[in-house]
């Protein structure tokens, strides 16, 4: 018998799918999981429950959002986050999986600590 993944568990899969990532549960809600990056400890998504619904947030560039948001009906301003950076996803069928993908591995890029730039200043002793 095949056992079957929840909704939940398949988005916190498709987190884990990039490396050095972490599932917190920083609230003391076992409905509001958090995934971050291991080093700098930014989050990059959000899944949780409400309204007996999975819903997750995650971060995009404010252009992508407003498209995403035009085309997709199930992505709305993100619940309890900045509006302009943050967007929320409605799983509410099987065909929004390879979306919740593509928006995972994006906010994971974006908050992903940034390399530090060479400021040309050499040490002279």
């Amino acid at each position: 018998m095949e056992e079957t993944i929840s909704v939940r568990d398949r988005l916190i899969a498709l987190c884990q799918e990039h490396a050095h990532v972490i599932e917190d549960y920083p609230f003391g809600d076992s409905e509001w999981t958090v995934m971050r990056h291991e080093g700098n400890r930014k989050t990059f998504a959000y899944i949780y429950e409400r309204n007996g619904e999975v819903w997750l947030n995650v971060k995009n560039t404010p252009e992508r959002n407003d498209f995403l948001r035009e085309t997709i009906p199930e992505i709305m301003p993100a619940y309890h986050m900045n509006k302009t950076h943050w967007i929320t996803l409605r799983i509410v069928s099987e065909e929004l999986f390879p979306v919740a993908d593509r928006i995972i591995t994006e906010s994971y890029r974006l908050t992903q600590t940034k390399p530090r730039k060479k400021t040309g200043v050499q040490d002279l002793h």
